[in-house]
C-alpha cells in the first residue's frame, strides 16, 4: 500500500534539498524509492505540477534503486568492487552526485559515482565522457541529410562544421547570431 502522504512530504523535502535529520541520504533515497516504485512517479509528478524538480525527484528514484539494489547484491560483486576502490561501506550519496545515475548496469553507475567521489573526474567530464559516439555509417547518414536539406556540397559542409563548432563552444557568440536570426 501507497503511503501518498509520506510520498508527498518525501516529495517537497527532495525539491528542497532536504533530509530528514534522523535519516542519511542513503537511507532515505531507499525510502523514498521503497514508497515510490510501485506507481509511474513521472506521471504522478506530472498530475501534481511538479515539472520544474522532475529530474532531481526522478534521480533520487534511481539512486535509491541502486543503494537498495547494492544492499541485496547477493553475488557481492559490488561490495568487491568498492572495496577494490577504497570504499570498505557503501559510500554516502548527496543531491549533486545522483546526477550521474543513469538506467544501466550497476557497476556501471558505481563506476561513474565513484569516479566523481574519488576526485578523478567532476560530474560533466564524466557525463560527456560517456556520450555514445556515432558509428562511421551514422556519420555519413547524417553528412548526406545535412548536404541534401541545405543543398551544399562538401567544402560548404566542412566550413559549416568548423563554425558551427565555434558558435556552439562560445556561448555569447549564439546568443549574438540568434538575436540577429530574430531580425
Amino acid at each position: 500500500m501507497i503511503d501518498f502522504n509520506k510520498l508527498d512530504e518525501y516529495i517537497e523535502l527532495i525539491e528542497e534539498g532536504n533530509v530528514p535529520e534522523e535519516m542519511t541520504f542513503n537511507e532515505f533515497a531507499m525510502d523514498f524509492y521503497k514508497e515510490a516504485k510501485i506507481i509511474p512517479l513521472s506521471k504522478y509528478l506530472r498530475n501534481k505540477n511538479k515539472y520544474k524538480k522532475l529530474p532531481k525527484i526522478m534521480n533520487m528514484k534511481k539512486a535509491g534503486e541502486i543503494l537498495t539494489d547494492t544492499y541485496k547484491d547477493s553475488s557481492g560483486e559490488v561490495t568487491t568492487f568498492l572495496k577494490r576502490k577504497g570504499y570498505r561501506e557503501i559510500p554516502q550519496l548527496n543531491f549533486t552526485i545522483i546526477t550521474l545515475v543513469r538506467k544501466v548496469d550497476l557497476i556501471s553507475n558505481w563506476k561513474r559515482l565513484i569516479s566523481y567521489l574519488g576526485g578523478d573526474k567532476t560530474i560533466e567530464e564524466i557525463n560527456n565522457s560517456t556520450k555514445v559516439q556515432l558509428f562511421p555509417e551514422e556519420i555519413k547518414k547524417l553528412e548526406e541529410f545535412i548536404k541534401e536539406e541545405l543543398k551544399i556540397d562538401d567544402d560548404d559542409l566542412n566550413w559549416l562544421l568548423t563554425k558551427f563548432k565555434k558558435i556552439d563552444n562560445n556561448r555569447h557568440l549564439l546568443r549574438a547570431i540568434r538575436k540577429l536570426n530574430r531580425q
